[in-house]
């Protein structure tokens, strides 16, 4: 095992010891507070991404999971009750695979209770009080989305009406959620830290935007407000990769424009956030 400290935004005053980064049995372990996180992510990019989507952990764990090209990174964020943002909101932690091991249903396994276990232990170790999931009752994250008729979808994509297929995962609590329209639009919800590197959190941003919705060239969003780590929920559609679709000169349509909310709706419901703001 080795390990080593890392700083911070200025803008957020770190819970002591903190801020580390740690490597067991070839895991790369990242943790940090949620307010002022620089690794988020992990070690791969996934956004804009149609085959590696983000999958919810289970067992009442506010995590998800996203695995590419045989490697896999696991992230949870845990909210702590009394903390302020310039406390850092809450704990998260990330986990990436060892790059010299096939990523099967077993090291997905792990891979989730390392994440899960060491967020808990950074909790307690910091005073952070906070509800953490099941560990018990934790299973291995799924792979890869589905690609499923609309009106067969029960997860991120349940309700979608402007197509005909989507590609989903199952519907948790998870930071980032990702709904695919088939050859129209991809639809994303972030929370705290994954929103922006949580300028949510810290400067009251909607991803980076300084209204709560609108549209521009190639984004249209909306935003509702949350508690605790999860900060501001953002929830935008972007067009599939692959197309220069431009919103200002094709604009989203009607049935599009209801997509987006009704993802939104949903998503925010699940996570406890506040109704998103109107649609322009």
């Amino acid at each position: 095992m080795s390990s080593w400290q890392f700083d911070v935004s200025g803008d957020v005053t770190e819970p002591d010891g903190l801020a580390t980064r740690c490597v067991v049995d070839g895991v790369e372990i990242s943790i940090e507070t949620s307010a002022g996180a620089l690794n988020a992510y992990g070690a791969y990019t996934f956004q804009g991404d149609q085959e590696s989507f983000p999958v919810p952990l289970n067992a009442g764990w506010q995590g998800l999971m996203v695995t590419e090209d045989d490697q896999a990174t696991a992230s949870v964020l845990l909210s702590c009750k009394h903390w302020t943002s310039k406390d850092g909101s809450g704990v998260l932690v990330t986990a990436d695979s060892p790059y010299d091991s096939k990523v099967t249903d077993a090291v997905r396994l792990k891979l989730a209770r390392v994440a899960t276990g060491t967020a808990q232990r950074a909790a307690e170790k910091t005073g952070c009080v906070t509800e953490p999931g099941n560990a018990g009752e934790l299973t291995a994250p799924a792979a890869t989305a589905k690609t499923v008729s609309a009106g067969g979808a029960t997860g991120t994509c349940k309700g979608m009406t402007s197509v005909s297929a989507v590609r989903e995962t199952a519907a948790g609590v998870s930071p980032v959620e990702e709904c695919l329209l088939v050859g129209s639009l991809q639809l994303t919800a972030a929370y705290g830290p994954f929103n922006d590197a949580s300028d949510a959190v810290v400067n009251g941003k909607y991803g980076g935007h300084d209204t709560p919705s609108g549209v521009e060239r190639s984004t249209a969003w909306t935003s509702a407000t949350c508690q605790g780590a999860l900060g501001v929920g953002y929830y935008y559609a972007s067009p599939v990769e692959g197309n220069d679709r431009k919103f200002t000169s094709a604009p989203l349509t009607k049935e599009e424009w209801e997509d987006l909310a009704h993802f939104a709706e949903q998503s925010a419901a699940r996570h406890g956030c506040d109704s998103p703001a109107a649609l322009p």
